[in-house]
């Protein structure tokens, strides 16, 4: 068997400590702003964290969108099994970006139930006036 030379042992080593970096990566994800936490230990995500989450909202007015979402369903205006299977549909449709998907349906359906679902760029601007 013959010895590699310098230049291909040069080689196999950078491929080696290249996969090492590559293997030592951390993957990163959205994380939500942190809860109060109450005295029991409850590790089970709420409602608007699960859809920011998972729906990928990243803007400040998407999160207004899912907290005005949320508090339709605490108001008991919407059914909580509605927005949960909008928000199948919308994964469904498109994984990688499925927030347009999730307003649009929700609009549809609020509108079944007498809900005035409010687009999020109306969010946007009632944001800017508040701060």
């Amino acid at each position: 068997m013959k010895r590699p030379t310098g230049t291909k042992l040069a080689w196999i080593i950078g491929l080696f400590c290249g996969m090492q970096t590559i293997a030592t990566q951390t993957a990163t994800a959205q994380v939500t702003v942190p809860r109060v936490m109450s005295a029991t230990t409850d590790r089970s995500a709420t409602l608007e964290e699960q859809l920011v989450n998972r729906l990928r909202a990243t803007s400040e007015d998407q999160r207004a969108y899912l907290r005005f979402v949320v508090l339709k369903v605490k108001e008991e205006k919407l059914d909580l099994r509605l927005v949960v299977a909008v928000e199948r549909y919308a994964l469904r449709r498109r994984p990688d970006f499925p927030f347009p998907f999730f307003e649009r349906a929700m609009k549809v359906q609020a509108a079944k139930y007498g809900v005035v679902m409010p687009p999020v760029k109306s969010f946007a601007s009632t944001i800017a006036v508040q701060r």
